[in-house]
């Protein structure tokens, strides 16, 4: 009885073997019994709450025989860390290009000059007939003053017209004009009389004034450092002014007097301009001041100008806009051996332009 008891246990793992291997996963093939095992339970996962059935849901995508898309479900809720790009810093800084025009491109600008005028002219100069009038004479003795004597205008908003062409990429030629007409009447200052041409005007006596005065100027720009975010630049230009002045005494017509003379000189300067910030949509603040000596041909004078500028891209990464202001001196003496004019234009100023 005991000697059958290991047979028996024989015969129960054999039959227990053959039940194994007539199941049909073993009876596939070796891939699809792998896929078989390694397939999950269905009967043991967990049943998923409604709640979570309804975010997982897969979006299917429109049309007759599409393929549904399963979309990723977004992290769980709670504290996450993100650890930064590795290089790049906790700041993202915008570098301060400055708007400069490149070869072929211009630069077009219109300056409203807010300015104050002084001025004086004596003509003539140094004449035998007043010359040494009661016992004085010499320079300024019975000038012209502009406002005093003369009844112009104190101040005056004029325009200056330029243009720049980049024909190099360090070299420039620009033109510039201030044109403007100025009219002016009235009773001269009692305290003083003036000679303007063969006519001596006494206090008392009504005039008519209107001076004419055309600035012109053209030249070269170098620009001697150009960096992305400076500039500084020499300039050369021949200067080119007309002045008119017509005195009219109202009960005296026919003794109206003209002054008209025109001179041409030179002018040597420095320009700088450097960029101070850039904003966030791409536009740029930036100094903008030059200035200038004007010699020659009996001329001596001053164009300074000081200001900064406010460049506006426009849908292009070399057109550009530009808003500027500022403060600008121009002052100008004439002198040679029949007259002498000194004139002056001070104050504030605006400019729009386009670089294109």
């Amino acid at each position: 009885m005991l000697r059958r008891i290991p047979y028996t246990l024989l015969v129960c793992l054999a039959i227990f073997l053959l039940t194994i291997l007539s199941t049909a996963s073993w009876a596939a093939s070796p891939e699809q019994s792998a896929q078989m095992l390694l397939a999950p339970d269905k009967a043991s996962t967990p049943p998923v709450p409604q709640a979570q059935q309804a975010k997982t849901r897969p979006l299917m995508a429109l049309g007759e025989g599409s393929v549904p898309a399963i979309l990723a479900c977004p992290p769980p809720f709670g504290i996450t860390k993100i650890r930064p790009v590795f290089g790049l810093p906790y700041g993202v800084g915008l570098a301060c290009i400055l708007p400069a025009p490149l070869p072929g491109q211009w630069e077009i600008g219109a300056q409203v000059f807010f300015a104050r005028v002084t001025g004086k002219v004596q003509w003539p100069r140094y004449s035998p007939n007043f010359y040494g009038y009661a016992g004085q004479g010499g320079d300024d003795w019975l000038a012209a003053d502009f406002s005093d004597s003369l009844m112009l205008p104190k101040h005056a908003a004029v325009v200056e017209i330029k243009a720049r062409y980049q024909f190099r990429p360090n070299w420039a030629v620009r033109y510039s004009v201030i044109p403007f007409a100025l009219n002016g009447g009235g009773l001269p200052d009692f305290s003083r009389q003036f000679v303007f041409g063969n006519f001596q005007f006494t206090s008392g006596l009504p005039i008519q004034t209107k001076w004419q005065h055309a600035y012109h100027r053209v030249g070269l720009l170098y620009d001697a450092v150009r960096t992305c975010s400076s500039k500084v630049s020499v300039f050369a230009d021949w200067v080119h002014v007309d002045d008119r002045i017509d005195v009219n005494c109202s009960p005296c017509s026919s003794l109206q007097q003209t002054f008209s003379k025109n001179t041409d000189s030179s002018m040597l300067g420095l320009e700088v301009q450097r960029c101070l910030t850039t904003t966030c949509n791409g536009a740029t603040f930036s100094c903008d001041s030059k200035a200038g000596a004007i010699f020659l041909d009996d001329v001596e004078g001053w164009d300074v100008e000081l200001g900064g500028r406010y460049s506006i891209p426009l849908n292009n990464a070399t057109r550009w806009g530009y808003m500027k202001g500022g403060y600008r001196l121009v002052s100008l003496k004439k002198s040679q051996s029949d007259f002498l004019l000194k004139d002056s234009l001070e104050g504030g100023f605006m400019e729009l332009g386009f670089i294109f």
